[in-house]
């Protein structure tokens, strides 16, 4: 008896994809004012050599700065092609079967269970001749495929809750598993090979509602940890009325805000213009992802809201956060705490070639913004901060969109 059961390994590159796409929104996603939400997609592709049975896919996490997440849409695209090679090596004719199956399966944040899809498909039968020594060739031989077994087989689970663990600024990893098994069947002296070659796309589509804002009336908001359990808060109004009232409001998830504190407007003489610096003192000492805002009411009742800035308890490692992420040009570094000296600042890209350098002089601040001459080509770079005569150094991941 001769069995060979092998998995022939293909030249095929790797891709990742990262880019927006519009998706048609359920209707459990709406707006608290009954509108539809916006949505924005991250999505990677990669085609899964024979011998990668596991294969991560890291996909970016949604910026609460943008806005109110609603739900979450996870979804994954599958195509497998099979290839076999079946002898017959017995020394009279035989007619064969093959029963083929295989099983696939995402998991990762939010998907309990793991998305699951099974899958069989029978072949046959193929009648072949008595061995005639030449093997992979002549009337004893058949060779199958390759068959496109599942053809960008579509899953997805939609997710309305636990949502905060989305929210950030770093990333999500998924992993996919593929298995099976092929059986052969009517006789015991065969040779036989299969392989298997997927394309898989994973992908995550936020919906969210877009925090109002009136660029005229509220303007550069930030959050900025100070300590373990300070947060110090500023922004500036443009056309300040006496009637304004502006409510801290935070949030341990992104989605539900209590107000933590109030103020009314300081209106200065001759002047429509105010500077705030509210310093936020916690009870206890913060813990994971605390997001604020600011919301605006103004004398007839009207109400207004900063964008959502998101203040990190946890990795003061990394000391820093990318705005807005994604970008075209404009880069903002907004540090944990106040920052100062030079820094050459340098943007890489997955290859390990520096696209961008620049140096920076920060004069006690907590943020270090620059543009771009123009935009890099849409995908993952790296973006560095390097103290020129210091120690510090602050990394992180920054994309650009199309």
């Amino acid at each position: 008896m001769k069995q060979c059961y092998t998995k022939v390994p293909l030249s095929l590159a790797f891709i990742t994809l990262l880019f927006y796409l519009p998706t048609q929104v359920s209707a459990q996603c709406m707006c608290e004012n009954g509108s539809t939400p916006q949505t924005i997609t991250y999505q990677q592709t990669r085609n899964i050599r024979p011998i990668d049975d596991s294969t991560n896919f890291d996909l970016m996490q949604f910026n609460p700065a943008m806005g109110q997440l609603v739900c979450v849409n996870v979804f994954t695209y599958i195509t497998g092609v099979v290839r076999m090679r079946l002898e017959n090596d017995e020394i009279y004719p035989v007619s064969y079967r093959i029963n083929y199956q295989r099983s696939d399966a995402i998991q990762g944040p939010g998907l309990n269970p793991a998305m699951t899809h099974a899958y069989t498909k029978n072949y046959g039968p193929y009648n072949l001749a008595a061995s005639d020594g030449a093997y992979f060739s002549g009337p004893d031989f058949v060779a199958v495929g390759p068959d496109s077994v599942m053809k960008n087989k579509y899953m997805a689970d939609l997710l309305t809750g636990g949502l905060a663990q989305f929210m950030g600024l770093g990333t999500m990893t998924y992993n996919y598993k593929v298995s099976g098994k092929t059986t052969v069947t009517g006789s015991i002296n065969y040779i036989f090979s299969v392989s298997s070659q997927d394309i898989v796309t994973v992908g995550l589509t936020y919906s969210y509602c877009p925090t109002g804002l009136l660029n005229t009336d509220m303007k550069d908001f930030k959050a900025v940890k100070k300590s373990g359990a300070e947060v110090q808060l500023s922004w500036t109004t443009i056309n300040e009325e006496k009637g304004n009232r502006y409510d801290i409001e935070a949030s341990v998830n992104g989605g539900d805000f209590t107000s933590v504190t109030s103020i009314d407007a300081k209106t200065v003489a001759g002047s429509t213009a105010s500077k705030y610096d509210v310093p936020y003192h916690m009870s206890q000492p913060g813990k994971g992802n605390i997001f604020f805002r600011v919301k605006q009411t103004d004398a007839a009742g009207q109400v207004i809201y900063t964008p959502v800035r998101l203040v990190n308890f946890e990795i003061a490692q990394q000391g820093f956060s990318i705005y807005p992420n994604p970008t075209k040009t404009k880069v903002q570094m907004q540090f944990d705490e106040s920052v100062r000296g030079n820094f050459n600042i340098d943007i890489i890209n997955i290859s390990g070639q520096t696209i961008y350098t620049r140096s920076i002089t920060v004069q006690d601040g907590n943020s270090i913004n620059f543009t771009l001459p123009s935009a890099p080509p849409a995908g993952m770079y790296y973006l560095r901060a390097r103290e020129i005569n210091g120690s510090r150094t602050f990394s992180g991941k920054l994309l650009i969109s199309k």
